[in-house]
């Protein structure tokens, strides 16, 4: 683990009188996966992103009391938050935000990975990823890109930014935050974070995770939250052309 693992990456220029903007990255936490969207949420929030080292093998306690550490800083009195958690950064947002309800103006999970554990089929091949030799890390991070997302919506630049991202990642610190997505448990989560209003998206084409039935899983025991599917996108919708974050807040 680095020792200043997680930390804030802020895409602009500090906006203090514009409500917080948090965004929670997937497995690669890099932070740099919904590049495409800056420019409108920057027009409308004070952004933030959480980056976790490539070597960072946090356990979920320490991964969130460090992430509160980091957000409570940006949160004086009377400012409020929005969380966005995509896939593994939706479980971690799930429960940070579970310890500061309050202050949370709105949660939005995409494609969120909080099903793994509940799903054995999935649980069982992440634990055999682990077994595969280093050498063979980069080529399964490309096959893995084509349940990611689909050629024909995502620009090749995004595609590239996707697998560098991914080849960014150790493949130990892979296994471990599969595993960390083994050990996440929605039911506890979910009674702390009942009263925030939730916006809950999912891509309907995502070859990845069973996605819409996980949003509509989290949509009936979340009663103040809303559900968005995308019916022709994957799981790495941010980067596809034509998905506004803005619109769809």
């Amino acid at each position: 683990m680095q020792l200043h693992s997680p930390s804030f990456f802020q895409p602009r220029t500090a906006q203090p009188h514009l409500p917080l903007f948090v965004f929670f990255p997937g497995m690669d936490g890099t932070g740099q996966l919904y590049h495409t969207q800056i420019d409108r949420l920057a027009a409308k929030f004070d952004i933030r992103c959480l980056k976790i080292a490539s070597n960072d093998r946090t356990n979920w306690s320490e991964l969130v009391d460090r992430s509160l550490q980091l957000i409570t800083k940006e949160l004086p009195e009377g400012r409020e938050a929005y969380f966005c958690g995509e896939s593994f950064g939706a479980c971690l947002a799930m429960q940070v935000a579970g310890q500061m309800s309050a202050k949370i103006g709105k949660l939005v999970l995409i494609n969120p990975a909080s099903s793994f554990g509940r799903w054995p089929w999935l649980a069982s091949g992440s634990a055999l990823s682990g077994l595969l030799p280093d050498a063979l890390y980069p080529l399964s991070a490309r096959i893995l890109m084509n349940f990611l997302v689909s050629a024909d919506r995502v620009a090749a630049a995004e595609r590239q930014s996707l697998l560098d991202a991914m080849l960014s990642v150790q493949p130990q610190t892979a296994a471990w935050r599969l595993n960390l997505l083994r050990q996440f448990q929605v039911d506890s989560v979910v009674p702390k974070i009942i009263d925030i209003p939730t916006v809950l998206i999912a891509g309907g084409l995502d070859r990845l995770l069973p996605s819409p039935l996980e949003v509509r899983f989290l949509g009936r025991m979340l009663p103040k939250s809303k559900t968005t599917l995308l019916p022709y996108s994957g799981h790495a919708c941010l980067l596809e052309q034509d998905i506004n974050l803005v619109d769809l807040l």
